[in-house]
């Protein structure tokens, strides 16, 4: 289940819903009925957003707000170099330290066309640990390279959304890596 709530974050990071997945989501009470409850008063806020009626115009206006504009003028880009590096730079010697991670973990399932310390590639590394049980290495992982810039990101995140949607998945993710790491 959790390699499902990656690949849930992964799609809505990649790509703001259209109205018809907006629909279907609400048809299917995918937030009212999410996988991972728990208690935590982050993941209940969290999905209390997420379930609100919003539409795809504003959720996609936040979306390219969010992830698309150029570097100057976005607010929480999905990559670690941003938030590492005082040049800000989008490719750079920590794109290539995680690279270096992925292919001595041999995982080369991840985005060429994006840097490799990308929140999309960093997520389908973290699922591919996930998925081996590899709970050192995920541990590991987790603890030196993603949370030295994810819980930034998603407050980033929190603070730059217009919609509640992505306001709800900033959280969302939180809430996520939280119970991961309490649990590893």
């Amino acid at each position: 289940m959790k390699q499902l709530a990656i690949d849930v974050f992964i799609s809505f990071i990649q790509n703001p819903p259209n109205q018809s997945l907006l629909n279907q989501i609400k048809e299917n009470k995918l937030w009212q009925d999410w996988f991972l409850k728990n208690e935590n008063p982050l993941q209940i806020e969290a999905l209390k957003l997420l379930s609100s009626n919003e539409d795809e115009a504003l959720i996609g206006s936040d979306f390219v707000s969010l992830f698309i504009s150029d570097i100057e003028y976005t607010k929480a880009p999905p990559f670690a170099s941003f938030y590492l590096d005082k040049d800000k730079e989008i490719y750079s010697s920590n794109s290539n330290k995680i690279k270096d991670i992925f292919l001595n973990h041999r995982f080369c399932d991840f985005l060429e066309n994006e840097p490799s310390d990308s929140l999309v590639n960093e997520l389908l590394f973290i699922k591919e640990l996930i998925n081996t049980k590899n709970n050192k290495a995920l541990k590991d992982f987790l603890e030196k390279e993603f949370f030295t810039w994810f819980y930034l990101w998603s407050k980033d995140l929190l603070n730059g959304s217009k919609s509640n949607f992505y306001k709800g998945l900033s959280m969302l993710m939180e809430d996520f890596f939280q119970e991961l790491e309490k649990n590893l």
